[in-house]
């Protein structure tokens, strides 16, 4: 019996934690807690190859960043993904003939 209450409270938790990681909602609410959260501006933005919006925010401290996808047909807007201390390298080293790519 209690191998069973153990399953099911494992089937009952593991989807609200995925849930908890991958947060989705109006594309205006996500932005706005982005916003008033962490305090992070969008810094970059692309269209993938399904038309998928995709845009990084980070702090201004460049400690938090966050990158979230938003289905354009329906203004929904999911966070992605999420993390710590972003970092954009220096590309001076690559040769100038391989930058272009």
């Amino acid at each position: 019996m209690k191998k069973i209450l153990l399953i099911a409270l494992i089937l009952i938790l593991v989807p609200a934690t995925a849930l908890a990681q991958n947060p989705c909602g109006p594309r205006i609410d996500v932005l706005s807690h982005i916003r008033i959260k962490y305090k992070e501006i969008p810094t970059a933005v692309s269209i993938t190859s399904t038309n998928l919006l995709i845009e990084l925010f980070q702090s201004k401290n460049g400690k938090t960043w966050t990158l979230i996808t938003t289905y354009p047909s329906t203004q929904v807007s999911c966070i992605t993904f999420a993390g710590e201390h972003w970092k954009i390298l220096n590309t001076d080293w690559i040769p100038f003939n391989e930058r272009n790519l």
